[in-house]
């Protein structure tokens, strides 16, 4: 009997030991991944030439060794695009591996999209599908997010959100929104703490678990911020190409009243603080032995809004490339190194890409719009991308800038006004920088990008045009009778004689209220007959 109970013990115990040892194989074997996420950093706004062979896709002022780094071990895409100009529909389609038109949330403020109510916990996101690997993944997402609604039901494990407070989509100016205390100064834009913990999460999972970290950083965002003694250090650097005078004002002559147009040194010291976040992220990888393991995903949520932006045309917030075409860097197993790829990529294709690198087993949604990238990371102009649609398609039926639906489908781009009809189209293959419009030379052209992308919007039912100026008059509406009920209320509890002054400054805010949702809703009659863009 005690023999057999021995015999049991060393059973069980081998069992344990081989159940650990298993676990711990598949969490070396399943690659760990993170996507390194940058806002507002144009295509050429870093010291990685984003297309061999054109100096003006490359800065030659600001410094980013790191990115460097990641570059020569991996491969850097020369037509990585955003799904949006714009932040916030960014953010929720890259998370949802869906176009922001299928998402029905297009642009800031989307007042349509929040008329209709906002249900993201019917969407399968990044995370899900990664926690649905037999590897047993821990995700995270660290830095600026959504309405926290929105954080809550992606499926994440870890999040800085309870540690720093509810910073939401706002830029990362504040330690905290609601009494908008200012961040200390050794704290940049978040920069160091977001740092801290993400390298401190590698450092706690590394080797015991497989991860999905998303590192989303609030830089390089306005209102810039940097430390001082890296903008000293660019200011003593020999003047880029694009520096100015005013670019050099100091802080003194600041607060004298003069204006600047830029500040390229405080751009572009904030612009090294990120890049350093990420080499400390590298460092960290490398120090745990994982970093073979380990796949980066670099890039940026839109266009920059620096101008000008390199050799593409427009920046954030507009449609054209300098809007919408990214910085975007991969290194990870299997991706070859040093390498250019020229096949057009976007945002919506990492839910699928995670989904293949990470070996789920959940069923992908049927409506999503990307493909995985994993043929291309190893194989790169060779290989290809499997979608489920023709097409990059950006439907931006925008209130308060040029309403346009878009397609990119093989090399050529069109472009359609919402509301005049007009089109623009271009070879991107000779013509990125999108100087010669050749609609009027090719109408069948013209007539193929349109009947596919017109599908695709049909498909999708996407958001229209006058139901979304309709939804903004009714916010705004809205917002004058909140305002109305706040102010009343107020002087309701006041007495006439003994608070009169009290009583006239409350009717004067109101009245400012007032004149500023009119003309919030002259800005939006003005932008409906506006046909130039």
């Amino acid at each position: 009997m005690i023999r057999f109970v021995c015999v049991c013990i060393i059973f069980l115990g081998v069992a344990r030991l081989s159940q650990a040892a298993d676990t711990v194989d598949k969490a070396s074997l399943s690659p760990n991944i993170i996507i390194f996420y940058v806002d507002d950093l144009g295509w050429a706004d870093t010291s990685v030439p984003m297309m061999d062979g054109d100096s003006e896709s490359v800065s030659d002022f600001n410094q980013t060794p790191a990115l460097e780094r990641l570059a020569a071990k991996g491969m850097k895409f020369s037509n990585g695009y955003a799904p949006a100009p714009t932040c916030t529909p960014s953010r929720k389609s890259i998370q949802l591996g869906k176009t922001p038109g299928r998402v029905k949330y297009t642009f800031v403020n989307d007042v349509l999209a929040l008329k209709r109510g906002l249900k993201w916990g019917e969407h399968t996101s990044m995370a899900d599908v990664v926690k649905g690997a037999k590897a047993n993944y821990i995700t995270a997402h660290f830095g600026k997010g959504m309405e926290n609604e929105f954080m809550k039901v992606l499926g994440y494990d870890v999040t800085d959100e309870y540690d720093i407070g509810p910073n939401g989509n706002f830029h990362g100016e504040y330690d905290s929104i609601n009494n908008r205390t200012p961040l200390p100064n050794d704290d940049p834009k978040r920069i160091y703490s977001l740092t801290d913990t993400s390298v401190n999460f590698i450092k706690k999972h590394a080797g015991q678990r497989p991860f999905f970290m998303m590192v989303s950083h609030y830089a390089v965002h306005v209102p810039h911020a940097a430390s001082s003694a890296l903008i000293e250090k660019y200011r003593k650097l020999p003047r880029g190409k694009y520096c100015r005078d005013e670019d050099y004002l100091n802080p003194q002559e600041m607060s004298q009243g003069k204006r600047i147009t830029s500040w390229r040194l405080q751009y572009a010291a904030m612009l090294e603080e990120v890049d350093a976040s990420l080499g400390a992220i590298m460092d960290a990888l490398e120090e745990s032995g994982i970093s073979d393991n380990t796949y980066i995903i670099f890039t940026s949520d839109n266009g920059g809004g620096m101008h000008p932006n390199g050799s593409l045309r427009g920046g954030k917030a507009t449609l054209y490339e300098g809007g919408l075409r990214v910085p975007f860097v991969v290194a990870g197993p299997s991706v070859l190194s040093g390498a250019q790829c020229d096949v057009p990529v976007a945002q919506w294709d990492l839910l699928p890409t995670l989904h293949n690198l990470s070996g789920s087993r959940a069923s992908l949604p049927e409506d999503l719009d990307g493909g995985s990238l994993k043929e291309v990371f190893e194989e790169g102009n060779k290989g290809e991308v499997s979608r489920p649609v023709e097409g990059f398609v950006f439907h931006y039926p925008c209130y308060f800038a040029p309403p346009l639906s878009v397609i990119r489908l093989g090399d050529y781009k069109l472009m359609r006004h919402i509301r005049t009809g007009e089109v623009r189209l271009y070879d991107l293959k000779n013509d990125y920088g999108e100087k010669n419009n050749i609609a009027d030379s090719m109408p069948d052209k013209v007539a193929e990008l349109e009947r596919v992308m017109d599908a695709y919007l049909e498909h999708i039912d996407a958001e229209d045009l006058d139901e979304v100026y309709q939804a903004r008059f009714d916010q705004l509406d809205r917002f004058e009778a909140q305002a109305e009920v706040v102010y009343q209320q107020r002087i309701r509890g006041l007495d006439e004689e003994a608070d009169s002054a009290r009583i006239q400054q409350f009717r004067e805010k109101l009245e400012k209220d007032k004149e500023r949702f009119a003309k919030n809703r002259e800005e939006v009659r003005m932008n409906m007959s506006k046909s130039d863009w």
